[in-house]
Protein backbone atom coordinates (compact mmCIF):
# COMPACT_ATOMS: atom_id res chain seq x y z
CA UNK A 1 0.00 0.00 0.00
CA UNK A 2 1.27 3.35 -0.86
CA UNK A 3 1.72 6.27 1.51
CA UNK A 4 0.10 9.51 1.63
CA UNK A 5 3.91 10.93 2.42
CA UNK A 6 7.33 10.12 1.15
CA UNK A 7 8.70 11.80 3.98
CA UNK A 8 7.90 13.43 7.45
CA UNK A 9 9.85 16.33 9.39
CA UNK A 10 9.48 16.84 13.13
CA UNK A 11 10.83 20.53 14.44
CA UNK A 12 9.41 21.82 10.85
CA UNK A 13 9.24 24.95 11.99
CA UNK A 14 12.45 25.25 12.90
CA UNK A 15 15.66 26.76 11.13
CA UNK A 16 16.82 23.45 9.52
CA UNK A 17 13.24 21.91 9.81
CA UNK A 18 11.42 24.72 6.88
CA UNK A 19 14.43 24.44 4.98
CA UNK A 20 14.31 21.01 4.92
CA UNK A 21 10.14 20.54 4.02
CA UNK A 22 10.81 23.48 1.16
CA UNK A 23 13.62 21.79 0.02
CA UNK A 24 12.13 18.12 -0.01
CA UNK A 25 9.06 19.30 -1.37
CA UNK A 26 11.15 21.01 -4.03
CA UNK A 27 12.23 18.06 -5.10
CA UNK A 28 8.54 16.40 -6.01
CA UNK A 29 8.72 14.64 -2.37
CA UNK A 30 5.24 14.87 -1.06
CA UNK A 31 6.15 16.09 3.05
CA UNK A 32 4.49 16.62 6.14
CA UNK A 33 5.66 18.13 9.15
CA UNK A 34 5.10 18.34 12.60
CA UNK A 35 5.54 20.83 15.36
CA UNK A 36 5.34 21.14 19.13
CA UNK A 37 2.02 22.72 18.95
CA UNK A 38 0.96 19.60 15.67
CA UNK A 39 3.34 16.88 17.61
CA UNK A 40 4.27 13.67 15.93
CA UNK A 41 3.14 11.51 18.80
CA UNK A 42 -0.54 11.13 19.86
CA UNK A 43 -1.02 9.09 23.28
CA UNK A 44 2.20 7.35 23.25
CA UNK A 45 1.99 6.34 19.11
CA UNK A 46 2.69 8.21 15.97
CA UNK A 47 0.56 10.42 14.39
CA UNK A 48 -1.50 9.27 11.75
CA UNK A 49 0.15 11.08 9.58
CA UNK A 50 3.11 9.78 10.42
CA UNK A 51 1.70 5.95 10.80
CA UNK A 52 3.00 5.06 7.71
CA UNK A 53 5.66 7.05 6.15
CA UNK A 54 9.30 5.57 5.13
CA UNK A 55 11.50 8.33 6.46
CA UNK A 56 11.20 10.78 9.22
CA UNK A 57 13.66 13.28 9.44
CA UNK A 58 14.08 14.24 13.43
CA UNK A 59 15.14 18.01 13.22
CA UNK A 60 13.64 19.26 16.52
CA UNK A 61 15.87 21.57 18.33
CA UNK A 62 15.01 22.59 21.33
CA UNK A 63 17.95 22.22 23.02
CA UNK A 64 21.21 24.72 22.46
CA UNK A 65 24.37 24.29 24.16
CA UNK A 66 23.24 27.37 26.28
CA UNK A 67 20.06 25.45 27.35
CA UNK A 68 22.22 22.02 27.79
CA UNK A 69 24.61 23.67 30.28
CA UNK A 70 22.23 25.54 32.32
CA UNK A 71 19.19 23.34 32.08
CA UNK A 72 19.78 19.61 32.77
CA UNK A 73 15.77 19.15 33.73
CA UNK A 74 15.29 20.42 30.23
CA UNK A 75 17.73 17.97 28.59
CA UNK A 76 16.21 14.97 30.41
CA UNK A 77 12.66 15.94 29.30
CA UNK A 78 13.68 15.99 25.22
CA UNK A 79 15.53 13.14 25.44
CA UNK A 80 12.54 11.42 27.33
CA UNK A 81 10.23 12.59 24.38
CA UNK A 82 12.94 11.24 21.91
CA UNK A 83 12.63 7.74 23.27
CA UNK A 84 9.03 7.59 23.65
CA UNK A 85 9.12 8.54 19.89
CA UNK A 86 11.75 6.19 18.61
CA UNK A 87 9.93 3.54 21.03
CA UNK A 88 6.54 4.29 18.81
CA UNK A 89 7.96 4.58 15.54
CA UNK A 90 10.00 0.53 16.70
CA UNK A 91 6.33 -0.73 17.59
CA UNK A 92 4.72 -0.10 14.02
CA UNK A 93 5.01 -2.92 11.89
CA UNK A 94 6.83 -1.34 9.38
CA UNK A 95 8.89 0.91 10.86
CA UNK A 96 10.47 3.95 9.48
CA UNK A 97 13.68 4.74 8.37
CA UNK A 98 14.96 7.90 10.47
CA UNK A 99 17.11 10.38 9.51
CA UNK A 100 18.50 12.29 12.74
CA UNK A 101 20.23 15.57 12.90
CA UNK A 102 22.81 15.43 15.49
CA UNK A 103 26.34 17.89 16.07
CA UNK A 104 29.86 17.26 14.21
CA UNK A 105 31.04 20.38 16.12
CA UNK A 106 30.35 18.74 19.26
CA UNK A 107 30.09 15.31 19.35
CA UNK A 108 33.75 14.74 18.42
CA UNK A 109 36.52 15.52 20.82
CA UNK A 110 39.47 14.54 22.33
CA UNK A 111 41.70 12.34 22.07
CA UNK A 112 41.01 12.26 18.52
CA UNK A 113 41.98 15.19 16.30
CA UNK A 114 40.32 17.29 13.72
CA UNK A 115 39.47 16.85 10.43
CA UNK A 116 37.17 14.06 12.64
CA UNK A 117 36.04 11.23 10.81
CA UNK A 118 32.97 9.12 11.53
CA UNK A 119 35.16 6.62 12.70
CA UNK A 120 36.83 8.64 15.61
CA UNK A 121 35.23 7.35 18.96
CA UNK A 122 32.52 10.15 19.90
CA UNK A 123 34.03 12.02 23.15
CA UNK A 124 31.18 15.54 23.72
CA UNK A 125 33.56 18.10 25.66
CA UNK A 126 30.02 19.95 26.28
CA UNK A 127 26.86 18.77 28.28
CA UNK A 128 25.12 20.09 24.24
CA UNK A 129 27.47 17.22 22.81
CA UNK A 130 26.39 14.86 25.49
CA UNK A 131 22.71 15.43 24.61
CA UNK A 132 22.97 14.69 21.15
CA UNK A 133 24.81 11.63 21.31
CA UNK A 134 22.23 10.32 23.81
CA UNK A 135 20.12 10.43 20.74
CA UNK A 136 21.68 8.84 18.90
CA UNK A 137 22.17 6.19 21.20
CA UNK A 138 18.36 5.94 21.69
CA UNK A 139 18.19 5.62 18.03
CA UNK A 140 20.29 2.34 18.69
CA UNK A 141 18.69 1.04 21.31
CA UNK A 142 15.17 0.96 19.58
CA UNK A 143 16.48 -0.99 16.51
CA UNK A 144 15.13 1.32 13.81
CA UNK A 145 17.19 1.98 10.72
CA UNK A 146 18.23 5.34 10.68
CA UNK A 147 21.45 7.68 9.27
CA UNK A 148 22.62 10.10 12.08
CA UNK A 149 23.57 13.59 10.07
CA UNK A 150 26.49 15.23 12.15
CA UNK A 151 26.63 18.27 10.91
CA UNK A 152 28.87 20.91 11.19
CA UNK A 153 28.16 24.90 12.18
CA UNK A 154 25.01 25.63 10.03
CA UNK A 155 24.36 28.77 8.68
CA UNK A 156 21.66 30.44 6.50
CA UNK A 157 18.21 32.59 6.13
CA UNK A 158 15.80 32.17 9.01
CA UNK A 159 18.45 31.35 11.24
CA UNK A 160 17.55 33.17 14.44
CA UNK A 161 20.43 33.13 17.00
CA UNK A 162 18.32 32.43 19.78
CA UNK A 163 19.91 30.78 22.81
CA UNK A 164 23.18 31.23 21.92
CA UNK A 165 23.30 29.26 19.05
CA UNK A 166 24.33 30.44 15.85
CA UNK A 167 27.32 32.70 15.84
CA UNK A 168 26.71 34.44 12.45
CA UNK A 169 22.89 35.02 13.12
CA UNK A 170 24.04 36.65 16.44
CA UNK A 171 26.71 39.02 15.18
CA UNK A 172 23.93 39.66 12.17
CA UNK A 173 21.21 40.50 14.71
CA UNK A 174 23.81 42.69 16.99
CA UNK A 175 24.73 44.85 13.96
CA UNK A 176 21.23 45.31 13.05
CA UNK A 177 20.23 46.45 16.41
CA UNK A 178 23.64 48.90 15.88
CA UNK A 179 25.66 46.96 19.24
CA UNK A 180 28.96 45.72 18.59
CA UNK A 181 29.69 42.23 17.81
CA UNK A 182 31.01 40.61 20.86
CA UNK A 183 34.05 38.24 20.31
CA UNK A 184 35.58 36.28 23.03
CA UNK A 185 39.30 35.83 22.69
CA UNK A 186 41.45 36.09 20.18
CA UNK A 187 39.59 34.49 17.27
CA UNK A 188 41.57 32.16 16.09
CA UNK A 189 39.07 29.30 17.26
CA UNK A 190 38.38 27.76 14.22
CA UNK A 191 35.26 26.01 13.34
CA UNK A 192 33.61 24.65 9.75
CA UNK A 193 30.06 26.15 8.47
CA UNK A 194 27.69 24.67 6.44
CA UNK A 195 25.11 26.26 4.57
CA UNK A 196 21.67 25.34 5.37
CA UNK A 197 21.00 24.79 1.56
CA UNK A 198 24.12 22.43 1.38
CA UNK A 199 22.18 20.35 4.78
CA UNK A 200 19.15 20.18 2.79
CA UNK A 201 20.61 18.29 -0.13
CA UNK A 202 22.35 16.02 1.93
CA UNK A 203 18.97 15.10 3.65
CA UNK A 204 16.99 15.16 0.40
CA UNK A 205 20.23 12.00 -0.81
CA UNK A 206 19.74 9.86 2.25
CA UNK A 207 16.31 9.88 1.62
CA UNK A 208 16.49 8.83 -1.51
CA UNK A 209 19.36 6.57 -1.09
CA UNK A 210 18.56 3.20 -0.39
CA UNK A 211 21.05 1.93 2.42
CA UNK A 212 23.15 5.32 3.00
CA UNK A 213 25.16 5.17 5.95
CA UNK A 214 24.33 4.70 9.57
CA UNK A 215 26.76 7.70 10.63
CA UNK A 216 27.83 10.47 8.64
CA UNK A 217 29.35 13.91 8.53
CA UNK A 218 27.79 17.04 6.50
CA UNK A 219 30.16 19.67 6.86
CA UNK A 220 32.67 22.36 5.00
CA UNK A 221 35.75 20.11 5.74
CA UNK A 222 37.47 23.24 5.88
CA UNK A 223 38.34 25.21 9.22
CA UNK A 224 37.65 28.90 9.54
CA UNK A 225 38.36 30.91 12.28
CA UNK A 226 36.41 33.24 14.22
CA UNK A 227 38.72 36.16 13.07
CA UNK A 228 38.56 35.23 9.37
CA UNK A 229 34.58 34.97 9.53
CA UNK A 230 34.58 38.27 11.19
CA UNK A 231 36.41 39.51 8.08
CA UNK A 232 33.54 37.53 5.77
CA UNK A 233 31.24 39.47 7.43
CA UNK A 234 32.53 42.38 7.20
CA UNK A 235 32.90 42.13 3.49
CA UNK A 236 29.18 41.68 3.16
CA UNK A 237 28.23 44.26 5.71
CA UNK A 238 30.09 47.28 4.96
CA UNK A 239 33.30 47.75 7.43
CA UNK A 240 31.66 51.13 8.67
CA UNK A 241 28.29 49.08 9.92
CA UNK A 242 30.61 46.33 12.13
CA UNK A 243 31.91 47.49 15.62
CA UNK A 244 33.94 44.61 17.48
CA UNK A 245 33.52 44.74 21.58
CA UNK A 246 36.93 42.49 21.54
CA UNK A 247 37.19 40.16 25.28
CA UNK A 248 39.20 37.54 26.97
CA UNK A 249 38.61 33.95 26.49
CA UNK A 250 35.66 32.65 28.45
CA UNK A 251 37.51 29.50 28.60
CA UNK A 252 34.44 27.09 27.99
CA UNK A 253 34.59 27.39 24.17
CA UNK A 254 35.24 24.14 22.89
CA UNK A 255 38.73 23.17 20.75
CA UNK A 256 38.54 24.23 17.31
CA UNK A 257 36.84 21.43 15.41
CA UNK A 258 35.86 20.58 11.59
CA UNK A 259 34.92 17.49 9.67
CA UNK A 260 36.11 14.89 7.25
CA UNK A 261 33.65 14.49 4.81
CA UNK A 262 34.96 11.85 2.48
CA UNK A 263 31.68 9.52 3.32
CA UNK A 264 29.61 11.58 2.47
CA UNK A 265 30.96 12.33 -1.24
CA UNK A 266 31.44 8.77 -1.54
CA UNK A 267 28.47 7.29 -0.46
CA UNK A 268 25.94 10.14 -1.28
CA UNK A 269 27.88 11.61 -4.18
CA UNK A 270 27.54 14.96 -1.91
CA UNK A 271 29.43 18.25 -1.58
CA UNK A 272 29.24 21.29 -0.22
CA UNK A 273 28.47 23.83 -3.00
CA UNK A 274 27.76 27.20 -1.60
CA UNK A 275 30.97 28.87 -0.71
CA UNK A 276 31.16 30.76 2.69
CA UNK A 277 31.39 34.21 1.32
CA UNK A 278 28.91 33.92 -1.17
CA UNK A 279 26.68 32.29 2.02
CA UNK A 280 27.14 34.89 4.76
CA UNK A 281 26.20 37.50 1.98
CA UNK A 282 23.42 36.10 0.47
CA UNK A 283 22.27 35.33 4.58
CA UNK A 284 22.94 39.15 5.24
CA UNK A 285 20.70 40.15 2.46
CA UNK A 286 17.83 37.96 3.47
CA UNK A 287 17.65 38.63 7.02
CA UNK A 288 14.76 40.27 8.72
CA UNK A 289 15.49 44.20 8.44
Amino acid sequence: MSTVYDAAVVGSGGFLGSAIVAGLTSRSARVTGFTRQDPVLVDDALSPRAADVPVIVWAAGGITPTVAAEDPDAVAAELGAFRAFAAAAAARPAPPRIVLLSSGGAVYGRPAVPPYAETDAPAPPNAYGAYKLAQERVLAAAGLPATVMRIANAYGPGQRGAHGQGVLAIWMRAIRAGEAIALHGDGAVARDYVHADDVVDAVARIVDAPQPPPVVNVGSGTPTSLAALLELLGDAVGPDRMRVDRRPSRGVDPDSTWLDIALAREALGWEPRVPLAAGIADMWERQPR
